[in-house]
């Protein structure tokens, strides 16, 4: 590397690339959570835990983007022979808090993905168990691929040390690399895999069977991203021009963490596009405005079975009574009788919910009443 950047014509074939593969996908990643969110809040008008953690996320994921453009102050992927020593040391300081945003970012849309697959798990306790488990095992790892990343070399100025001003002390970083992406594509397969039988067991039409085929299609694609940046990771280290063959790593990294989280979001945008889903999700708010409206004067209610009896007053109606009864997650049934002007009628309705992927649905409540006539 030389002292002084080149007076020769500069390659920027690279540069270029990795700008807009970073920012087109980024663009895409960014417009696919918003969208998700949108799609979460027709729904349920809240927000999952697996939601906070794929905003926090693309928080981080539009950092290593800001990263990579302030880089271009410094020359970024350019040939270390068109550096000067002073950008070489601004890069190798980027190149550092590149590393750890990275981390946290895979941290992060792979816990999302976890955590929402406990949504699915409702009926499944092997499933909810198995991510349970994985989940614990992302949050200890990412505990400690951050705490070495971040002292791979003491002292921590070391790491952008070019005139040999410190002694530096470091770890195998080769070695350490390569073990790191090798164990990241290992927990892609791990996740993908985990609700292959908790779908299979799912009664689905033709629509969610694609939707479940794009799903772990694109998933698939974003573990091929991870094996490919570990390839680019070997390139690099075997280079005589890192910072040139550094480049494909930034640029498929920001591919394998946009693709993860497209691919954890399009489940979540179906109520945007199906307008049975839409309707039903209306359906579901106008019936708890409608429960919100009643007092309840006298009763019990357990958790667990949901059991819920009472007598209820509306606030502009006579005395009604109630009988519900449903699971948290599951369906629930409920039973009101009311009697209005000497006539008494009955309504019985259903209220399911159910989960297409990564999707909540919430199907049309089923409604049967009758009107009986009785004396006064």
């Amino acid at each position: 590397m030389a002292s002084t950047a080149s007076a020769g014509p500069v390659d920027r074939s690279r540069q270029s690339a990795m700008i807009a593969v970073s920012v087109i996908f980024t663009f895409f990643g960014l417009a696919a959570l918003i969208l998700r969110l949108i799609g979460r809040f027709v729904i349920t008008r809240r927000l999952g835990p697996d939601d906070w953690f794929m905003v926090a996320g693309m928080i981080f994921t539009l950092g290593y983007l800001i990263e990579i453009l302030y880089g271009l102050k410094w020359n970024i992927g350019l040939h270390g022979s068109e550096d000067s020593l002073n950008d070489a040391v601004h890069l190798l300081q980027i190149v550092y808090s590149i590393q750890l945003t990275y981390n946290t970012v895979i941290y992060l849309v792979k816990t999302s993905i976890v955590v929402f697959y406990l949504r699915l798990a409702t009926v499944d306790s092997s499933l909810r168990k198995s991510s349970l488990a994985v989940a614990a095992f992302l949050t200890l790892f990412y505990i400690s691929s951050q705490t070495t990343t971040t002292l791979q070399c003491l002292p921590v100025q070391s790491n952008w040390d070019l005139v040999g001003k410190y002694t530096k002390k470091c770890i195998n970083t080769e070695v350490y690399f390569y073990v790191l992406a090798v164990l990241n594509i290992i927990v892609d397969i791990v996740i993908l895999a985990l609700p292959i039988n908790t779908l299979k067991d799912m009664k689905r039409g033709t629509r969610d069977k694609v939707v479940l085929f794009i799903l772990f299609g694109v998933g698939g694609f974003s573990s091929i991203s991870s094996i490919i940046r570990l390839y680019t990771i070997k390139v690099f280290t075997d280079s005589k021009d890192p910072f040139w063959d550094g480049v494909p790593i930034n640029i498929w990294s920001m591919i394998e963490i946009n693709v993860a989280v497209i691919c954890a979001s399009v489940p979540a945008m179906k109520p945007l596009f199906t307008k049975s889903i839409r309707d039903r999700a209306v359906t579901q708010r106008t019936q708890r405005s409608y429960n919100h409206q009643m007092m309840p004067l006298s009763g019990e209610e357990r958790s667990g079975s949901a059991l819920r009896s009472g007598r209820f007053r509306d606030r502009k109606e006579p005395t009604y009574s109630a009988h519900a009864t449903g699971g948290t997650m599951g369906g629930s049934e409920e039973h009101i009788v009311g009697k209005l002007g000497g006539i008494e009628y009955e309504r019985e309705f259903t209220v399911e919910e159910s989960y297409i992927g990564s999707s909540k649905v919430l199907p049309q409540a089923k409604l049967s009443s009758s009107e009986k006539s009785m004396r006064s």
